[in-house]
């Protein structure tokens, strides 16, 4: 039986992936000369640069200072990305998991502070029963470290709860944690390649959540 949403915070709730993505393309351009694919910013979604950065060393030698990278970026983040609004459907989709009495997670390989300041802003942030972030762990995904603390610190079995997914890194998280996932790309995680999810759609507005609780029920109960 169905207790429990886990939802992603960086491509679902708000597009701060696509954000993300001009950040990193102007900067590389501006200071290595060098044209970031969205295939390559791929390689960090749902997870961190790090992996972006080795990948790019490894494969391009081209070698990037982390501090002198964030301190040219993370400004211009904050600028493009304070009034972006909830995503397609979020708002109506988080007021339909408290109507069914489900437990609502956020589960973020980003820093608190980003999700919990975007989640104030838009007024969300009180629907949440617990908030799970990169603080919380020592492995983001897409280890499944911080899917495993959501349904510990909530006392819910892997097979109660669903994931909510834009990337490829949460999705394997997920997978890994045991747990089904709705995989709901942006415009910038369309281009991966999704395999072993439960469903996929283009808007959290398309997902059912009531249908979603009855594939969930034992078998034999109406």
């Amino acid at each position: 039986m169905l207790k429990a949403v886990i939802m992603d915070f960086d491509g679902v709730i708000i597009d701060t992936e696509v954000i993300w993505y001009e950040v990193y393309k102007d900067w590389f351009h501006v200071k290595k000369n060098y044209e970031l694919a969205i295939s390559e910013f791929l390689v960090c979604v749902g997870s961190n640069y790090k992996a972006l950065f080795r990948e790019l060393e490894k494969t391009k030698e081209i070698y990037v200072d982390e501090d002198e990278f964030f301190a040219d970026t993370m400004g211009m983040f904050m600028d493009r990305s304070n009034h972006l609004p909830a995503k397609e459907g979020v708002i109506e989709f988080i007021e339909s998991i408290k109507k069914q009495n489900l437990i609502l997670l956020l589960a973020t390989s980003s820093k608190r502070k980003k999700p919990e300041t975007h989640l104030k802003r838009l007024g969300l942030i009180n629907y949440f029963d617990s908030l799970i972030t990169a603080d919380d762990v020592k492995r983001i995904k897409p280890f499944p470290d911080l899917f495993n603390l959501a349904l510990k610190t909530h006392h819910v079995e892997n097979d109660a709860a669903i994931v909510i997914e834009d990337s490829n890194n949460g999705l394997i998280a997920a997978n890994k944690a045991g747990i089904k996932t709705i995989i709901i790309p942006n415009e910038v995680t369309k281009y991966s390649e999704f395999v072993d999810y439960y469903a996929k759609y283009s808007s959290l507005r398309e997902v059912d959540l009531v249908q979603i609780k009855k594939d969930f029920e034992p078998k034999g109960v109406k």
